[in-house]
């Protein structure tokens, strides 16, 4: 008896001295009770964490790439950047240089620029033949190799009188016309505005910014000539109503001291359904309006180099509607049939120096 209560009380006295032992915790990645040590992103065990791995923009591990927009075609290309980070904006304000220039000349595209009216009697006939030779199942057609690089403004005018809904909607306000597109492109006048053709009658047609007569080989000519530009639209984004131009030139030759190069983008609509004067109830590549501002173009200084430059534009909701005439409303057209054309002319010999298109 009394070994059992000397043994209890033994018993309790190191129950007591067990429980003011301090406690420690579980072992840290490096063995220690208790310890802090961690396994870091770099898969060390430490306890300083001033030297962990950091993933850099490119989530690598300590790594030292420089994100931005690697694409050079880009408005905010970085040539510094070593990673991709899709933050590239295709959108240029201004002329923004992007590569050099051409090596050598380049082979020139054709516009044709055709001037009517629905008023026109012999318009029909004549509008006709031309887009005989654009299409592929008529027996006039001319071929891809020239249909590919040759394009087509269809400008709706006043001769030889007033009516038109297509030429009303663009009708401008001015006495001395000097915001009618049809009285500057097309009506001499040099103490009032500059004009780029003296206009006697329609139907007349221009190529590459001669007068010309509608056959078949009327394109075949100015394609064999070269040019020091080339032009693209390739980018050129058309949704809905809405419009926004990439427009690329590139140059074989320095032509920054020039003043006789301006710029011309229109806007143009296909399918258009409107039975006129006339009786011409189709019509295609009709004139909507300039992408970019001022009736006489945009001068341009060019050097040896490759430019871009972005170009907003919004198809009007109510074309044509306009307050001379009543039957605009009998116009049928789709959006999904807009284009884009874009040339560069010379305002003193006339002559179109390149030309591009995009649908």
């Amino acid at each position: 008896m009394k070994n059992n209560l000397i043994i209890s009380l033994l018993f309790f006295i190191g129950l007591g001295i067990w429980s003011c032992e301090e406690e420690t915790g579980p072992e840290d990645c490096a063995g220690v009770d208790g310890g802090s040590s961690t396994i870091d992103n770099c898969g060390v065990c430490d306890d300083d964490p001033s030297n962990d791995c950091v993933e850099d923009c490119a989530g690598i591990l300590n790594g030292e790439n420089i994100c931005g927009c690697t694409d050079s075609t880009a408005y905010n290309y970085n040539s510094n950047a070593t990673f991709d980070d899709d933050s590239c904006e295709y959108n240029y304000p201004v002329w923004t240089i992007i590569g050099s220039g051409l090596s050598s000349d380049t082979t020139k595209n054709v516009l044709t620029e055709f001037v009517g009216s629905t008023n026109c009697p012999y318009c029909p006939a004549t509008d006709s033949l031309l887009l005989s030779y654009f299409n592929s199942e008529h027996e006039n057609f001319v071929g891809e190799n020239i249909t590919n690089n040759w394009f087509l403004i269809n400008y709706h005018t006043y001769s030889p009188s007033r009516g038109d809904p297509m030429y009303e909607f663009l009708r401008g306000s001015s006495e001395t016309g000097e915001d009618d597109f049809c009285y500057v492109r097309f009506e001499y006048d040099a103490s009032k505005v500059q004009n780029w053709y003296n206009l006697g009658g329609v139907p007349t047609t221009y190529t590459n910014g001669s007068w010309s007569s509608v056959s078949p080989d009327m394109a075949i000519v100015p394609m064999a000539e070269s040019t020091p530009l080339s032009m693209s639209l390739h980018g050129t984004e058309i949704d809905g109503m809405n419009v926004i131009v990439k427009l690329v030139i590139n140059s074989s030759t320095d032509l920054t001291s020039s003043d006789s190069l301006c710029l011309f983008i229109a806007a143009t609509l296909d399918n258009v359904d409107y039975e006129g004067y006339n009786g011409e109830k189709h019509h295609q590549d009709v004139f909507l309006g300039w992408v970019n501002a001022g009736l006489s173009g945009e001068l341009l200084s060019l050097g040896n180099e490759e430019v871009v430059k972005s170009y907003a534009w919004e198809m009007p909701e109510s074309w044509p509607q306009n307050n001379y005439e009543t039957t605009w409303w009998q116009v049928e057209w789709d959006a999904s049939n807009l284009a884009v054309v874009a040339f560069i002319q010379n305002i003193y010999t006339k002559e179109i120096v390149q030309v591009a298109g995009e649908n």
